[in-house]
């Protein structure tokens, strides 16, 4: 298959499956085979966890990119174009890069009569364009679990878990113990594994460490620190604690559930092989940003925040609660997916708002609105509307645009938070933040 443009990508993209695990391995090693194993090119950082892993990839890709390393940046999900998944200092794969490499990389699973999942063959052509570009350190985020990861076939210097809880416990075990096996298995023998769990699984943590013989770095012994300052909207002053002084950093990642991306960071940098000076860190930490969580849009009373787990929804809700005390005052526009645990998820945010639009985030399989509907119910002084996506979107606007206390939050999916960029930007072309669409129309 030629793809002579990203719309004909797209397309075969979108038809890919889009989850899945090959155990072992097999399919995705025996195509990085093909290649030469580009994934060994090149230092890497990789990063599991159930939440904040994203935001700990950016902060590190950005500090290390502040620091003059050429950098690599594999992530997901995407919210407008599925490039966003692979950065090069900064910037999404340029079309002419990612259709080489998708070119490449089909060719050689057809010649190998492979099947590649969605993930998995952007996770080869994002290490292709890491290898071809020369970068010197690539950061790199689990896409699910750990062990059968796409990216585990890579060979980090440091590795991350940030953070541990039920999500999908389908694939990874019904219980933290199991989906913690599934994450560590990520560690490298001699290599630090920076770490944040409860503690009730440390013994489980150090049957893990025994056996895999990485050095754990673990935050409350290793590392630690806190918020010196409260969220002011823009900038936050936090502290790091290692095994150096203590450092007062400022910081534009505000929301209380990103200090731990920002403390793990701080510790890969501090226990890692890489030096980047004091200065740069301070320099860069204040014009960091993740788009999509705690996302707060100028010249609107609104955040978007991709909280799709009820671990990260109760985060969400604590912060909400910690800066709009008034729950009055907020609203929710919220859709989820299928598979996820929507109702828990919708029980735990009347806890900081009142107000609801219902809907779908677009391109997925959602859970339909009337079924949230009934789940939400009207026991909890609630208010509620459903609808399509686009209508949702406009009454939710309209909706917090009528009092100058009013904030809505987008929240349920990252597909939910991409569309709504798309729609508030005036886009009519079909979303490119869901499940089936992977790249804006406007690209040549």
């Amino acid at each position: 298959m030629d793809f002579p443009d990203l719309a004909s990508a797209g397309a075969f993209l979108a038809g890919l499956s889009r989850h899945g695990i090959h155990p072992d391995l097999d399919s995705v090693g025996r195509v990085l085979s093909g290649f030469g194993n580009p994934q060994y090119s090149f230092p890497a950082v990789q990063i599991a966890g159930t939440n904040g892993k994203g935001t700990t990839a950016v902060i590190l890709a950005s500090l290390f990119q502040a620091a003059g390393f050429r950098t690599g940046l594999f992530t997901s999900p995407h919210l407008l174009d599925v490039r966003e998944r692979i950065q090069i200092d900064g910037l999404p794969l340029d079309p002419s890069s990612f259709l080489t490499c998708l070119r490449d990389a089909h060719r050689v699973q057809e010649r190998l009569g492979l099947s590649l999942t969605f993930f998995e063959i952007l996770t080869v052509i994002g290490f292709l364009a890491f290898e071809r570009a020369s970068v010197d350190i690539a950061i790199l985020e689990v896409g699910l679990g750990g062990r059968w990861d796409a990216t585990s076939t890579s060979r980090p210097n440091v590795s991350v878990l940030t953070s541990i809880s039920k999500d999908h416990t389908e694939i990874l075990g019904d219980t933290l113990e199991k989906i913690l096996q599934e994450k560590a298995a990520i560690g490298r023998f001699q290599k630090p594994f920076v770490a944040t769990f409860p503690e009730h699984l440390l013994n489980e943590w150090s049957g893990i460490e025994e056996k895999k013989g990485f050095l754990s770095v673990l935050r409350g012994r290793d590392f630690n620190g806190a918020w010196t300052s409260p969220d002011h909207l823009e900038k936050r002053f936090f502290e790091y604690q290692g095994r150096a002084e203590k450092k007062i950093l400022q910081t534009a990642l505000v929301a209380r559930y990103q200090l731990n991306n920002l403390l793990s960071a701080m510790a890969v940098l501090e226990f890692g092989p890489w030096e980047i000076p004091d200065e740069v860190i301070s320099a860069t930490l204040p014009s960091v940003r993740n788009p999509g969580r705690w996302e707060r849009l100028s010249q609107l009373p609104v955040i978007l925040d991709g909280a799709h787990n009820p671990e990260s929804v109760s985060e969400l809700v604590g912060q909400i609660r910690e800066v709009f005390p008034d729950p009055e005052q907020v609203g929710f526009l919220t859709g989820f997916i299928r598979g996820k645990a929507w109702e828990e998820m919708l029980r735990i945010l009347p806890g900081a708002g009142r107000t609801f639009f219902l809907t779908t985030p677009p391109d997925t399989d959602a859970v339909d609105p009337e079924l949230l509907a009934s789940c939400l119910g009207t026991g909890k002084d609630c208010f509620h509307k459903t609808g399509p996506f686009e209508l949702m979107s406009a009454e939710a606007l309209e909706w917090a645009s009528q009092g100058h206390d009013r904030i809505l939050v987008v929240t349920g999916s990252f597909y939910l938070v991409g569309g709504f960029k798309r729609w508030q930007a005036g886009s009519k072309s079909p979303l490119s933040a869901g499940e089936r669409n992977v790249f804006p129309s406007s690209h040549p």
